[in-house]
């Protein structure tokens, strides 16, 4: 029997961190992701019969539906960076009862090493380009992969157009009557934040086009939505849970930061107005996202 994969930031994360191990949230969570995995999958084109790559797999939220959209005749590759992850998919594809239509890569969107030229109708992501550092290697890596007319389907936040904050928002929060212990906060997550992390926000939609049209591929559509409204996150459905999750896999949860940045009576105080604001519903949801789906030339 082969050793269990050891879990890593990654695992962790999807598995963990950005839910605090809060089954509650992790169903509102997966509540909200599931419009982005169909209109992710809409996008796509026709799926019957396709061989279908999920790079970034995840826990499997896209590449488990897809089983369901590309038939009998059709294969899902599960990719991911993680071996833990890779190892969950196939875990659940097994529960699934579809191992005979589905295959289970270990690789970097950047490379994609393990996937023939020209093997794939069909490429999928969801938030995985945000944390590519050479996107451009990544397009080519799915123009290399894909069969003449194959398409790719795309979703990346866009945390260039809604971030940093406002000075007086925490996580969306309104801290204004504490903007000095926030902006400690703040300065401890930067430190706190793996240097890749700068991933994060050195790219927009525009820049998405460019890269996929730099890679040779062409029908390309781009929508790009902002949305700033009262709102709360599926982690805050109560402020100890909020402290407990991290907003992605390369940072500190909130409790870890303020733990670093604040004394004990300003890490109370902070706490305190935080409960207060989500109380209260005083509370912006900031959100920059965007779909792309392309094709490759005949």
């Amino acid at each position: 029997m082969p050793m269990a994969a050891q879990p890593d930031h990654w695992s962790r994360w999807l598995l963990e961190r950005r839910d605090a191990g809060d089954a509650r949230v992790r169903r509102i969570a997966l509540e909200h992701l599931a419009p982005i995995r169909d209109r992710v999958l809409a996008n796509a084109g026709p799926l019957d019969g396709a061989t279908l790559l999920d790079v970034g797999a995840g826990d499997g939220l896209i590449g488990l539906e897809a089983l369901e959209r590309v038939g009998p005749a059709g294969v899902v590759i599960f990719s991911d960076v993680s071996s833990a992850l890779v190892e969950r998919c196939e875990e659940a594809v097994r529960a699934h009862g579809s191992l005979e239509r589905a295959r289970f890569v270990v690789a970097r969107a950047e490379d994609l090493d393990g996937i023939a030229d020209g093997s794939v109708d069909v490429i999928t992501t969801r938030s995985v380009l945000i944390y590519v550092a050479d996107k451009a290697d990544a397009f080519a890596a799915f123009y290399r992969a894909l069969r003449p007319r194959g398409r790719i389907s795309l979703f990346e936040p866009i945390n260039r157009l809604t971030f940093p904050e406002p000075r007086d928002r925490f996580w969306g929060y309104d801290v204004a009557a504490v903007a000095e212990l926030a902006d400690k906060v703040r300065a401890a997550f930067e430190d706190m934040h793996d240097p890749a992390s700068a991933t994060m926000t050195d790219f927009d939609a525009g820049d998405l086009v460019l890269l996929a049209e730099q890679a040779g591929f062409a029908r390309i559509h781009c929508d790009c939505h902002i949305d700033i409204e009262p709102g709360q996150p599926p982690s805050a459905t109560n402020v100890e849970t909020l402290l407990d999750t991290s907003p992605n896999p390369l940072a500190p949860t909130i409790r870890e930061a303020i733990a670093q940045a604040l004394t004990e009576p300003e890490r109370k105080r902070f706490v305190v107005h935080l409960r207060q604001a989500h109380d209260e519903g005083r509370q912006l949801r900031r959100l920059a996202v965007a779909y792309l789906a392309a094709a490759k030339a005949a």
